[in-house]
Protein backbone atom coordinates (compact mmCIF):
# COMPACT_ATOMS: atom_id res chain seq x y z
CA UNK A 1 0.00 0.00 0.00
CA UNK A 2 1.90 3.02 -1.28
CA UNK A 3 -0.79 5.36 -2.62
CA UNK A 4 -1.81 8.16 -0.21
CA UNK A 5 -5.53 7.75 -0.90
CA UNK A 6 -5.33 4.05 -0.07
CA UNK A 7 -3.57 4.79 3.21
CA UNK A 8 -6.20 7.39 4.10
CA UNK A 9 -8.97 4.92 3.30
CA UNK A 10 -7.38 2.27 5.53
CA UNK A 11 -6.98 4.68 8.45
CA UNK A 12 -10.56 5.85 8.01
CA UNK A 13 -11.85 2.27 8.11
CA UNK A 14 -9.83 1.44 11.22
CA UNK A 15 -11.09 4.55 13.01
CA UNK A 16 -14.66 3.63 12.06
CA UNK A 17 -14.15 0.03 13.26
CA UNK A 18 -12.86 1.16 16.65
CA UNK A 19 -15.77 3.55 17.13
CA UNK A 20 -18.58 1.38 15.76
CA UNK A 21 -17.92 -1.97 17.42
CA UNK A 22 -17.94 -3.10 21.01
CA UNK A 23 -16.75 -4.74 23.20
CA UNK A 24 -13.06 -4.02 22.64
CA UNK A 25 -12.21 -7.59 21.64
CA UNK A 26 -14.80 -7.50 18.84
CA UNK A 27 -13.57 -4.09 17.68
CA UNK A 28 -10.00 -5.39 17.48
CA UNK A 29 -11.14 -8.47 15.54
CA UNK A 30 -12.83 -6.21 13.02
CA UNK A 31 -9.66 -4.08 12.83
CA UNK A 32 -7.59 -7.20 12.17
CA UNK A 33 -10.01 -8.16 9.41
CA UNK A 34 -9.69 -4.66 7.90
CA UNK A 35 -5.88 -4.86 8.01
CA UNK A 36 -6.06 -8.26 6.34
CA UNK A 37 -8.11 -6.79 3.45
CA UNK A 38 -5.80 -3.84 2.87
CA UNK A 39 -2.29 -5.00 3.73
CA UNK A 40 -0.13 -7.76 2.21
CA UNK A 41 -0.12 -9.90 5.36
CA UNK A 42 -0.20 -13.61 6.11
CA UNK A 43 -0.53 -13.53 9.86
CA UNK A 44 -0.88 -11.08 12.69
CA UNK A 45 -1.90 -10.45 16.28
CA UNK A 46 -2.99 -7.56 18.48
CA UNK A 47 -2.07 -8.04 22.12
CA UNK A 48 -3.14 -6.05 25.18
CA UNK A 49 -0.96 -6.24 28.26
CA UNK A 50 -1.92 -6.51 31.90
CA UNK A 51 0.17 -5.85 34.98
CA UNK A 52 3.80 -6.91 34.60
CA UNK A 53 3.56 -6.92 30.79
CA UNK A 54 1.65 -10.19 30.81
CA UNK A 55 -0.57 -10.63 27.72
CA UNK A 56 -4.18 -10.44 28.86
CA UNK A 57 -5.99 -10.27 25.53
CA UNK A 58 -4.78 -11.47 22.14
CA UNK A 59 -6.65 -11.11 18.89
CA UNK A 60 -5.16 -13.21 16.11
CA UNK A 61 -5.42 -12.99 12.35
CA UNK A 62 -8.17 -15.38 11.16
CA UNK A 63 -7.38 -18.37 8.99
CA UNK A 64 -9.78 -20.85 7.41
CA UNK A 65 -10.52 -22.35 10.83
CA UNK A 66 -11.56 -19.05 12.35
CA UNK A 67 -9.72 -17.10 15.01
CA UNK A 68 -6.93 -19.09 16.58
CA UNK A 69 -6.10 -19.07 20.27
CA UNK A 70 -2.35 -19.44 20.81
CA UNK A 71 0.57 -17.89 22.65
CA UNK A 72 3.17 -15.44 21.43
CA UNK A 73 6.43 -17.06 20.38
CA UNK A 74 9.77 -16.01 21.82
CA UNK A 75 10.67 -14.35 18.51
CA UNK A 76 7.44 -12.36 18.51
CA UNK A 77 7.94 -11.24 22.11
CA UNK A 78 11.52 -10.17 21.35
CA UNK A 79 10.38 -8.18 18.31
CA UNK A 80 7.75 -6.43 20.42
CA UNK A 81 10.37 -5.56 23.04
CA UNK A 82 12.52 -3.99 20.31
CA UNK A 83 9.57 -1.91 19.12
CA UNK A 84 8.92 -0.64 22.64
CA UNK A 85 12.59 0.15 23.16
CA UNK A 86 12.94 2.16 19.94
CA UNK A 87 9.51 3.78 20.02
CA UNK A 88 9.28 3.18 16.26
CA UNK A 89 7.74 0.48 14.07
CA UNK A 90 10.20 -2.41 14.07
CA UNK A 91 10.83 -4.12 10.71
CA UNK A 92 12.71 -7.41 10.54
CA UNK A 93 12.65 -9.76 7.56
CA UNK A 94 8.92 -10.23 6.77
CA UNK A 95 7.53 -8.86 10.01
CA UNK A 96 6.59 -5.42 11.26
CA UNK A 97 5.89 -4.73 14.94
CA UNK A 98 4.32 -1.70 16.64
CA UNK A 99 4.14 -1.02 20.36
CA UNK A 100 1.28 0.95 21.96
CA UNK A 101 2.15 3.23 24.85
CA UNK A 102 0.05 5.60 26.95
CA UNK A 103 1.89 7.96 29.30
CA UNK A 104 5.01 5.89 28.86
CA UNK A 105 3.33 2.62 29.87
CA UNK A 106 3.22 -0.32 27.44
CA UNK A 107 -0.44 -1.24 26.94
CA UNK A 108 -0.35 -3.29 23.75
CA UNK A 109 1.29 -4.19 20.47
CA UNK A 110 0.56 -5.18 16.88
CA UNK A 111 2.62 -7.86 15.10
CA UNK A 112 2.20 -8.46 11.36
CA UNK A 113 3.78 -11.10 9.13
CA UNK A 114 4.01 -9.56 5.65
CA UNK A 115 3.91 -11.48 2.36
CA UNK A 116 7.21 -9.94 1.27
CA UNK A 117 10.64 -9.52 2.81
CA UNK A 118 12.69 -6.36 3.05
CA UNK A 119 12.70 -2.76 4.18
CA UNK A 120 9.47 -0.81 4.51
CA UNK A 121 8.01 0.54 1.29
CA UNK A 122 7.32 4.24 0.80
CA UNK A 123 5.00 5.61 3.46
CA UNK A 124 4.73 2.32 5.37
CA UNK A 125 6.47 3.57 8.53
CA UNK A 126 4.19 6.61 8.80
CA UNK A 127 1.14 4.45 8.10
CA UNK A 128 2.07 2.03 10.87
CA UNK A 129 2.54 4.88 13.32
CA UNK A 130 -0.94 6.19 12.56
CA UNK A 131 -2.42 2.71 12.97
CA UNK A 132 -0.68 2.29 16.32
CA UNK A 133 -1.96 5.67 17.47
CA UNK A 134 -5.57 4.84 16.60
CA UNK A 135 -5.50 1.48 18.37
CA UNK A 136 -3.70 2.91 21.42
CA UNK A 137 -6.35 5.61 21.80
CA UNK A 138 -9.13 3.03 21.61
CA UNK A 139 -7.46 0.86 24.26
CA UNK A 140 -6.86 3.86 26.51
CA UNK A 141 -10.48 4.95 26.14
CA UNK A 142 -11.63 1.52 27.29
CA UNK A 143 -9.18 1.58 30.17
CA UNK A 144 -10.56 4.91 31.33
CA UNK A 145 -14.16 3.67 31.16
CA UNK A 146 -13.44 0.27 32.62
CA UNK A 147 -14.76 0.96 36.11
CA UNK A 148 -15.18 3.49 38.86
CA UNK A 149 -15.95 7.15 38.32
CA UNK A 150 -14.92 9.07 35.25
CA UNK A 151 -12.17 10.74 37.24
CA UNK A 152 -10.54 7.43 38.18
CA UNK A 153 -7.23 6.87 36.39
CA UNK A 154 -6.66 3.29 35.28
CA UNK A 155 -3.73 1.46 36.77
CA UNK A 156 -0.78 0.81 34.50
CA UNK A 157 -1.56 -2.21 32.35
CA UNK A 158 -5.12 -2.47 33.67
CA UNK A 159 -7.37 -4.50 31.37
CA UNK A 160 -10.62 -2.73 30.54
CA UNK A 161 -13.85 -4.05 31.93
CA UNK A 162 -15.61 -4.60 28.66
CA UNK A 163 -19.08 -3.09 28.49
CA UNK A 164 -21.66 -4.16 25.93
CA UNK A 165 -22.78 -0.55 25.43
CA UNK A 166 -20.98 2.64 26.30
CA UNK A 167 -24.13 4.69 26.51
CA UNK A 168 -25.21 3.72 29.99
CA UNK A 169 -23.61 2.43 33.17
CA UNK A 170 -26.87 0.78 34.26
CA UNK A 171 -27.57 -2.64 32.71
CA UNK A 172 -31.35 -2.07 32.56
CA UNK A 173 -31.27 1.54 31.38
CA UNK A 174 -31.25 2.59 27.74
CA UNK A 175 -30.71 6.32 28.06
CA UNK A 176 -29.95 6.90 24.38
CA UNK A 177 -33.71 6.68 23.74
CA UNK A 178 -35.25 9.95 24.94
CA UNK A 179 -38.93 10.55 25.59
CA UNK A 180 -41.76 10.38 28.11
CA UNK A 181 -44.77 10.04 25.82
CA UNK A 182 -47.20 7.14 26.36
CA UNK A 183 -46.58 5.92 22.79
CA UNK A 184 -42.84 5.66 23.40
CA UNK A 185 -43.24 4.07 26.82
CA UNK A 186 -45.44 1.33 25.37
CA UNK A 187 -42.76 0.48 22.82
CA UNK A 188 -40.02 0.52 25.48
CA UNK A 189 -42.02 -1.89 27.62
CA UNK A 190 -42.33 -4.29 24.68
CA UNK A 191 -38.63 -3.86 23.91
CA UNK A 192 -37.59 -4.90 27.43
CA UNK A 193 -39.85 -7.97 27.32
CA UNK A 194 -38.60 -9.06 23.91
CA UNK A 195 -34.94 -8.50 24.85
CA UNK A 196 -35.12 -11.28 27.42
CA UNK A 197 -35.76 -13.84 24.66
CA UNK A 198 -34.00 -14.93 21.47
CA UNK A 199 -37.06 -14.33 19.28
CA UNK A 200 -36.61 -12.67 15.90
CA UNK A 201 -37.77 -9.06 15.90
CA UNK A 202 -39.05 -6.92 13.03
CA UNK A 203 -38.78 -3.19 13.76
CA UNK A 204 -41.28 -1.26 11.68
CA UNK A 205 -41.86 2.44 11.27
CA UNK A 206 -41.25 5.48 9.15
CA UNK A 207 -37.77 6.59 8.23
CA UNK A 208 -36.06 8.45 11.06
CA UNK A 209 -38.03 6.90 13.94
CA UNK A 210 -34.93 5.34 15.52
CA UNK A 211 -35.02 1.70 14.48
CA UNK A 212 -31.29 1.25 15.04
CA UNK A 213 -31.57 2.77 18.53
CA UNK A 214 -34.21 0.23 19.48
CA UNK A 215 -32.20 -2.63 17.98
CA UNK A 216 -29.25 -1.58 20.15
CA UNK A 217 -31.57 -1.46 23.14
CA UNK A 218 -32.75 -5.02 22.53
CA UNK A 219 -29.13 -6.15 22.33
CA UNK A 220 -28.03 -4.20 25.41
CA UNK A 221 -30.83 -5.69 27.52
CA UNK A 222 -30.31 -9.25 26.29
CA UNK A 223 -28.11 -12.10 27.46
CA UNK A 224 -26.01 -11.45 24.34
CA UNK A 225 -24.97 -7.99 25.54
CA UNK A 226 -21.34 -8.99 26.12
CA UNK A 227 -21.01 -10.04 22.47
CA UNK A 228 -20.98 -7.96 19.30
CA UNK A 229 -23.77 -5.81 17.92
CA UNK A 230 -23.29 -5.70 14.15
CA UNK A 231 -25.43 -3.81 11.65
CA UNK A 232 -25.83 -3.69 7.88
CA UNK A 233 -28.03 -1.50 5.73
CA UNK A 234 -29.25 -3.75 2.93
CA UNK A 235 -30.53 -0.92 0.72
CA UNK A 236 -28.83 -0.20 -2.60
CA UNK A 237 -26.44 -3.18 -2.33
CA UNK A 238 -26.15 -5.54 -5.27
CA UNK A 239 -26.71 -9.23 -4.60
CA UNK A 240 -22.98 -10.03 -4.85
CA UNK A 241 -21.94 -7.22 -2.52
CA UNK A 242 -24.69 -8.11 -0.05
CA UNK A 243 -23.62 -11.75 -0.03
CA UNK A 244 -20.00 -10.77 0.55
CA UNK A 245 -20.94 -8.35 3.35
CA UNK A 246 -23.13 -10.87 5.17
CA UNK A 247 -21.35 -14.17 4.51
CA UNK A 248 -17.80 -13.01 3.77
CA UNK A 249 -15.70 -14.23 0.86
CA UNK A 250 -12.70 -16.38 0.09
CA UNK A 251 -9.56 -15.13 -1.57
CA UNK A 252 -10.14 -15.00 -5.33
CA UNK A 253 -13.92 -15.26 -5.04
CA UNK A 254 -14.21 -12.33 -7.44
CA UNK A 255 -12.03 -9.69 -9.05
CA UNK A 256 -10.47 -7.64 -6.27
CA UNK A 257 -10.96 -10.30 -3.56
CA UNK A 258 -7.28 -10.47 -2.68
CA UNK A 259 -7.78 -11.81 0.83
CA UNK A 260 -10.24 -13.89 2.78
CA UNK A 261 -12.82 -11.79 4.61
CA UNK A 262 -15.25 -12.64 7.41
CA UNK A 263 -18.84 -11.52 6.91
CA UNK A 264 -21.24 -9.82 9.29
CA UNK A 265 -22.76 -13.12 10.42
CA UNK A 266 -19.33 -14.35 11.53
CA UNK A 267 -18.54 -11.08 13.28
CA UNK A 268 -21.89 -11.21 15.09
CA UNK A 269 -21.50 -14.82 16.24
CA UNK A 270 -22.93 -15.05 19.75
CA UNK A 271 -24.33 -11.55 19.48
CA UNK A 272 -26.91 -9.58 17.50
CA UNK A 273 -27.12 -8.64 13.82
CA UNK A 274 -29.34 -5.80 12.60
CA UNK A 275 -30.45 -6.03 8.97
CA UNK A 276 -31.82 -2.60 8.15
CA UNK A 277 -33.97 -1.95 5.06
CA UNK A 278 -34.74 -5.67 4.81
CA UNK A 279 -37.54 -4.87 2.37
CA UNK A 280 -34.98 -3.85 -0.25
CA UNK A 281 -33.35 -7.29 -0.46
CA UNK A 282 -33.83 -8.89 -3.88
CA UNK A 283 -36.09 -11.97 -4.13
CA UNK A 284 -33.09 -13.98 -5.36
CA UNK A 285 -31.06 -13.24 -2.25
CA UNK A 286 -34.00 -13.76 0.09
CA UNK A 287 -33.68 -17.53 -0.38
CA UNK A 288 -30.02 -17.46 0.73
CA UNK A 289 -30.91 -15.33 3.71
CA UNK A 290 -33.74 -17.65 4.69
CA UNK A 291 -31.35 -20.59 4.91
CA UNK A 292 -28.99 -18.95 7.39
CA UNK A 293 -31.93 -17.73 9.48
CA UNK A 294 -33.43 -21.22 9.63
CA UNK A 295 -30.31 -23.36 9.93
CA UNK A 296 -27.62 -20.98 11.17
CA UNK A 297 -25.41 -22.23 8.33
CA UNK A 298 -23.80 -20.59 5.31
CA UNK A 299 -20.74 -20.65 3.08
CA UNK A 300 -18.48 -17.73 2.32
CA UNK A 301 -18.74 -16.38 -1.21
CA UNK A 302 -16.47 -18.56 -3.34
CA UNK A 303 -16.07 -21.13 -0.56
CA UNK A 304 -17.29 -24.68 0.04
CA UNK A 305 -16.88 -25.04 3.81
CA UNK A 306 -20.13 -24.72 5.76
CA UNK A 307 -19.88 -22.39 8.74
CA UNK A 308 -22.28 -22.39 11.69
CA UNK A 309 -23.15 -19.32 13.75
CA UNK A 310 -25.39 -18.43 16.66
CA UNK A 311 -26.78 -14.98 15.87
CA UNK A 312 -29.93 -13.18 16.92
CA UNK A 313 -31.23 -11.35 13.87
CA UNK A 314 -33.23 -8.13 14.14
CA UNK A 315 -34.69 -6.78 10.92
CA UNK A 316 -35.97 -3.28 10.23
CA UNK A 317 -38.02 -1.74 7.45
CA UNK A 318 -40.20 1.23 6.59
CA UNK A 319 -41.94 -0.70 3.82
CA UNK A 320 -45.28 -2.50 3.86
CA UNK A 321 -44.04 -6.09 3.66
CA UNK A 322 -47.57 -7.51 3.57
CA UNK A 323 -48.23 -5.74 0.28
CA UNK A 324 -44.82 -6.88 -0.99
CA UNK A 325 -45.69 -10.50 -0.13
CA UNK A 326 -49.02 -10.26 -1.95
CA UNK A 327 -47.29 -8.87 -5.02
CA UNK A 328 -44.65 -11.62 -4.97
CA UNK A 329 -41.84 -9.15 -4.23
CA UNK A 330 -41.05 -10.61 -0.80
CA UNK A 331 -41.01 -14.30 0.10
CA UNK A 332 -43.78 -15.33 2.45
CA UNK A 333 -41.57 -17.87 4.25
CA UNK A 334 -38.93 -15.22 4.93
CA UNK A 335 -41.64 -12.80 6.07
CA UNK A 336 -42.89 -15.26 8.69
CA UNK A 337 -39.32 -16.05 9.76
CA UNK A 338 -38.39 -12.42 10.52
CA UNK A 339 -41.82 -11.20 11.69
CA UNK A 340 -42.00 -13.28 14.88
CA UNK A 341 -42.28 -10.22 17.12
CA UNK A 342 -43.15 -7.02 15.22
CA UNK A 343 -42.52 -3.72 17.00
CA UNK A 344 -44.03 -0.63 15.38
CA UNK A 345 -42.16 2.54 16.30
CA UNK A 346 -44.34 5.65 16.64
CA UNK A 347 -43.60 8.65 14.42
CA UNK A 348 -42.57 11.82 16.18
CA UNK A 349 -45.94 13.49 15.57
CA UNK A 350 -47.56 10.80 17.77
CA UNK A 351 -45.10 11.26 20.66
CA UNK A 352 -46.75 14.04 22.63
CA UNK A 353 -44.24 16.13 24.55
CA UNK A 354 -41.14 14.31 23.28
CA UNK A 355 -40.15 16.90 20.69
CA UNK A 356 -39.06 19.45 23.29
CA UNK A 357 -37.07 16.81 25.21
CA UNK A 358 -35.30 15.58 22.08
CA UNK A 359 -34.63 19.10 20.84
CA UNK A 360 -32.92 19.96 24.12
CA UNK A 361 -30.75 16.83 23.88
CA UNK A 362 -29.74 17.66 20.32
CA UNK A 363 -28.92 21.24 21.28
CA UNK A 364 -26.75 20.05 24.17
CA UNK A 365 -24.90 17.76 21.76
CA UNK A 366 -24.38 20.68 19.38
CA UNK A 367 -23.08 22.86 22.22
CA UNK A 368 -20.63 20.20 23.33
CA UNK A 369 -19.36 19.51 19.80
CA UNK A 370 -18.92 23.18 18.96
CA UNK A 371 -18.02 24.63 22.37
CA UNK A 372 -21.10 26.86 22.35
CA UNK A 373 -23.73 27.79 24.92
CA UNK A 374 -27.04 27.98 23.05
CA UNK A 375 -30.45 27.68 24.67
CA UNK A 376 -34.06 27.74 23.47
CA UNK A 377 -36.45 30.59 24.13
CA UNK A 378 -40.01 29.47 25.05
CA UNK A 379 -41.20 30.67 21.63
CA UNK A 380 -38.69 28.37 19.94
CA UNK A 381 -39.94 25.33 21.84
CA UNK A 382 -43.49 26.30 20.90
CA UNK A 383 -42.60 26.36 17.19
CA UNK A 384 -40.84 23.00 17.39
CA UNK A 385 -43.71 21.37 19.26
CA UNK A 386 -46.19 22.37 16.56
CA UNK A 387 -44.22 20.83 13.69
CA UNK A 388 -45.03 17.29 12.56
CA UNK A 389 -41.47 16.63 11.33
CA UNK A 390 -42.02 14.35 8.33
CA UNK A 391 -38.45 13.05 8.72
CA UNK A 392 -39.10 12.28 12.41
CA UNK A 393 -36.18 12.28 14.87
CA UNK A 394 -33.59 12.58 12.12
CA UNK A 395 -35.24 15.70 10.75
CA UNK A 396 -35.60 17.22 14.22
CA UNK A 397 -31.89 16.71 14.82
CA UNK A 398 -31.07 18.37 11.50
CA UNK A 399 -33.46 21.24 12.26
CA UNK A 400 -31.82 21.93 15.63
CA UNK A 401 -28.29 21.79 14.18
CA UNK A 402 -29.16 24.03 11.24
CA UNK A 403 -30.92 26.58 13.44
CA UNK A 404 -28.14 26.67 16.04
CA UNK A 405 -25.52 27.05 13.32
CA UNK A 406 -27.24 30.12 11.87
CA UNK A 407 -28.68 31.62 15.07
CA UNK A 408 -27.96 35.30 15.65
CA UNK A 409 -27.59 35.00 19.43
CA UNK A 410 -27.10 32.40 22.15
CA UNK A 411 -30.86 32.29 22.75
CA UNK A 412 -32.65 30.63 19.85
CA UNK A 413 -36.00 32.28 19.21
CA UNK A 414 -38.90 31.41 16.93
CA UNK A 415 -37.66 33.77 14.20
CA UNK A 416 -34.44 31.76 13.84
CA UNK A 417 -36.22 28.75 12.32
CA UNK A 418 -36.23 28.27 8.56
CA UNK A 419 -39.98 27.59 8.56
CA UNK A 420 -40.60 31.13 9.78
CA UNK A 421 -38.65 32.49 6.85
CA UNK A 422 -40.34 30.40 4.15
CA UNK A 423 -37.19 28.24 3.78
CA UNK A 424 -38.16 24.92 5.33
CA UNK A 425 -37.26 22.50 2.55
CA UNK A 426 -39.22 19.65 4.11
CA UNK A 427 -42.43 21.67 4.01
CA UNK A 428 -41.62 23.01 0.54
CA UNK A 429 -40.99 19.46 -0.65
CA UNK A 430 -44.44 18.25 0.28
CA UNK A 431 -46.23 21.40 -0.78
CA UNK A 432 -44.53 21.01 -4.15
CA UNK A 433 -45.35 17.32 -4.39
CA UNK A 434 -48.99 18.25 -3.91
CA UNK A 435 -49.07 21.13 -6.35
CA UNK A 436 -46.77 19.63 -9.01
CA UNK A 437 -44.50 22.69 -9.12
CA UNK A 438 -41.40 22.20 -11.24
CA UNK A 439 -38.72 23.15 -8.75
CA UNK A 440 -35.31 21.52 -9.20
CA UNK A 441 -34.01 22.72 -5.83
CA UNK A 442 -36.82 21.01 -3.96
CA UNK A 443 -36.94 17.87 -6.09
CA UNK A 444 -33.24 17.29 -5.60
CA UNK A 445 -34.00 16.32 -2.00
CA UNK A 446 -34.22 12.64 -1.14
CA UNK A 447 -37.94 12.14 -0.61
CA UNK A 448 -37.43 8.74 0.93
CA UNK A 449 -35.96 10.37 4.03
CA UNK A 450 -39.14 12.34 4.67
CA UNK A 451 -41.88 10.17 3.15
CA UNK A 452 -44.91 9.64 5.36
CA UNK A 453 -48.07 7.62 5.20
CA UNK A 454 -51.23 9.54 6.02
CA UNK A 455 -49.73 12.79 7.34
CA UNK A 456 -52.26 15.61 7.33
CA UNK A 457 -51.68 19.38 7.54
CA UNK A 458 -48.94 20.39 9.93
CA UNK A 459 -47.72 23.58 11.52
CA UNK A 460 -44.31 24.97 10.79
CA UNK A 461 -44.82 24.92 7.03
CA UNK A 462 -44.31 28.21 5.21
CA UNK A 463 -47.39 30.14 4.11
CA UNK A 464 -49.69 27.63 5.75
CA UNK A 465 -48.54 24.84 3.45
CA UNK A 466 -50.00 21.41 4.02
CA UNK A 467 -48.45 18.04 3.39
CA UNK A 468 -50.56 15.62 1.42
CA UNK A 469 -48.84 12.28 1.50
CA UNK A 470 -49.25 9.01 -0.26
CA UNK A 471 -51.54 6.38 1.17
CA UNK A 472 -50.05 3.60 3.29
CA UNK A 473 -48.74 0.48 1.58
CA UNK A 474 -47.77 1.99 -1.77
CA UNK A 475 -45.12 0.00 -3.62
CA UNK A 476 -42.33 1.37 -5.77
CA UNK A 477 -44.47 0.66 -8.83
CA UNK A 478 -47.42 2.58 -7.36
CA UNK A 479 -45.24 5.57 -6.53
CA UNK A 480 -43.80 5.53 -10.01
CA UNK A 481 -47.25 5.55 -11.63
CA UNK A 482 -48.43 8.34 -9.30
CA UNK A 483 -45.42 10.45 -10.21
CA UNK A 484 -45.92 9.85 -13.92
CA UNK A 485 -49.60 10.81 -13.70
CA UNK A 486 -48.72 13.95 -11.71
CA UNK A 487 -46.05 14.82 -14.29
CA UNK A 488 -48.41 14.35 -17.24
CA UNK A 489 -46.38 11.27 -18.24
CA UNK A 490 -43.28 13.40 -18.82
CA UNK A 491 -40.38 11.26 -17.61
CA UNK A 492 -38.04 14.18 -16.85
CA UNK A 493 -40.64 15.83 -14.61
CA UNK A 494 -41.51 12.50 -12.93
CA UNK A 495 -37.82 12.00 -12.26
CA UNK A 496 -37.66 15.31 -10.39
CA UNK A 497 -40.74 14.39 -8.35
CA UNK A 498 -39.12 11.08 -7.34
CA UNK A 499 -35.67 12.54 -6.80
CA UNK A 500 -34.23 10.30 -9.52
CA UNK A 501 -32.64 10.78 -12.92
CA UNK A 502 -34.71 10.45 -16.12
CA UNK A 503 -32.62 7.42 -17.02
CA UNK A 504 -33.54 5.72 -13.73
CA UNK A 505 -37.21 6.46 -14.33
CA UNK A 506 -37.00 5.06 -17.85
CA UNK A 507 -35.38 1.89 -16.54
CA UNK A 508 -38.04 1.54 -13.83
CA UNK A 509 -40.83 1.96 -16.40
CA UNK A 510 -39.38 -0.87 -18.47
CA UNK A 511 -38.76 -3.06 -15.40
CA UNK A 512 -42.36 -2.72 -14.24
CA UNK A 513 -43.66 -2.92 -17.83
CA UNK A 514 -45.53 0.37 -17.59
CA UNK A 515 -46.65 1.76 -20.93
CA UNK A 516 -46.01 5.48 -21.24
CA UNK A 517 -49.24 7.28 -22.01
CA UNK A 518 -49.51 10.38 -24.15
CA UNK A 519 -51.67 13.09 -22.61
Amino acid sequence: MTKPDERIRLLSEIASDLISFSPLEIALKVVMNTLDRHLPMRDGVIVIYGAGREPRLTVWHADGQGVRSRSLTVEQSDAIDCAFASGEPHFVKKTVVLGFKVKGEAIGALWIDRTFQGSPVAGETALMKHIANLIAKAIHRELCSGGGSESDEPQAGQIPKIKPMRHSAQPDKIDWIVGESPALKRVLTTTKIVAATNSAVLLRGESGTGKECFARAIHALSIRKSKAFIKLNCAALSETVLESELFGHEKGAYTGALFQRAGRFELANGGTLLLDEIGDVSPQFQAKLLRVLQEGEFERLGGTKTLKVDVRVICATNKNLEVAVRRGEFRADLYYRINVVPIVLPPLRQRDGDISLLAQVFLEQFNKANDRNFDFAPSAIDILSKCAFPGNVRELDNCVQRTATLASSNTISSSDFACQQGQCFSALLWQDARDGIDNDAVHSLNQRDTMLSGLGPYAGAPSGATATMEAPGLTERDRLINAMVKAGWVQAKAARILGKTPRQVGYALRRFRIDVKKE
